[in-house]
């Protein structure tokens, strides 16, 4: 199957366009094992692959406004291409965005984050100028009429827009319901801000966390180190069968998100001690890590592009290690250079799997248990 779309020659979103989902998943999967190989590092497993949707498996884009254009960069160009439809996106966010091309925004030039959350409501984070924001505020129609559709969040702060009175106010970030994780297989709502870091979309989520789930309990995790937990998304996944995990994030209002999803679970029937079961750790881990890898029996980690840099350094030279090692990345570089320190602290590649949450693109998210 191939995705038809009628901006295939200039967009620079998607580099497969003209390929099939077979092919996509070929070339997929033939480069993270030719990474491998040029890695030295050995897989005598199956790679899996599994394939949500081929398109619409985004619910939040981010997309860059300039002089009355809203779209993605053209092809080898810093022009902006108006983008009216992206066979990308889900269907609300697809009717999301179709609303918010409607806004003459009295700017030149800025940045745009839509969300739709998991009960269908919508999100939009304007990141523009000072001076944009101060006009808009004073002008006060557009940012009326949106509060009317959306939760609006402004700026790098991801200060929320209220109205009080006649009054536009930008009040300090709250965490709201924006996206879902699992736990024993049940969705479990996750706390953040529209600007906050996700998954791209609800359905691909939930492929990559039955992965994780399926790996911890076939490996019988106990007692997890989790490192870039975020808002929760791979936590909650690990704190199934009644499970210790200590979760590391740099990130605090990511971990104000967290906090106010676990509170919120622990209220439910069966979920009572969660709390008892969770320690939550605000630092910069990629750069430091004080925990002792010795206590602990599995490491989940969800790194950004740039890999676990110095996180990995008191695993190589610890002598009781932890049996297994879950590595999850959207980024099979880093994840490649952290998988050779992973195999000169003694591990071995036992399973591997990809999950393409962004079809039609060269990208595509790699899941890995090392034991």
């Amino acid at each position: 199957m191939q995705v038809d779309c009628k901006y295939k020659e200039k967009c620079a979103g998607c580099q497969y366009l003209d390929l099939s989902l077979k092919e996509q998943h070929q070339l997929k999967k033939k480069h993270l094992l030719d990474l491998l190989n040029q890695a030295q590092i050995p897989f005598n497993g199956v790679l899996e692959l599994t394939s949500p949707a081929p398109a619409g498996l985004r619910d939040r884009v981010d997309l860059v406004f300039d002089r009355g254009s809203l779209g993605l960069y053209e092809k080898n160009t810093r022009q902006i291409l108006d983008i009216e439809v992206c066979k990308q996106l889900s269907a609300p966010l697809q009717s999301w965005l179709t609303e918010v091309r409607n806004i003459k925004w009295p700017i030149q030039k800025g940045s745009l984050r839509l969300r739709v959350g998991p009960q269908g409501q919508r999100g939009l984070w304007l990141d523009f100028a000072n001076i944009d924001i101060k006009n808009l505020l004073e002008e006060k129609a557009i940012l009326s009429g949106l509060l009317e559709k959306a939760h609006v969040e402004i700026g790098q702060r991801h200060k929320v827009l209220t109205k009080v009175g006649e009054q536009l106010k930008l009040t300090d970030p709250e965490p709201h319901i924006w996206f879902q994780s699992r736990i024993y297989g049940k969705p479990v709502d996750l706390y953040c801000s529209v600007g906050s870091f996700t998954q791209t979309g609800f359905e691909a989520n939930r492929a990559l966390t039955a992965v994780i789930e399926t790996w911890l309990n076939d490996v019988d995790a106990q007692h997890i180190l989790e490192f870039g937990s975020g808002i929760g998304n791979l936590s909650f996944p690990a704190l199934g069968k009644s499970r210790k995990l200590t979760a590391c994030e740099i990130d605090r209002d990511a971990l104000a998100g967290f906090e106010k999803s676990v509170e919120a679970l622990s209220k439910q029937s069966g979920f009572e001690n969660i709390r008892d079961r969770l320690q939550i750790l605000q630092g910069d881990f990629q750069n430091r890590n004080p925990q002792n890898f010795g206590t602990f029996d599995t490491v989940l980690v969800n790194p950004p592009r740039s890999g676990l840099k110095d996180f990995l350094k008191p695993l190589i030279a610890e002598t009781r290690k932890p049996q297994h090692f879950l590595y999850m990345s959207c980024f099979p570089e880093s994840f490649v250079e952290d998988g050779k320190r992973l195999q000169e602290a003694g591990y071995q590649l036992k399973r591997l799997h990809i999950v393409d949450q962004f079809p039609q693109t060269t990208h595509y998210e790699v899941l890995s248990l090392w034991g």
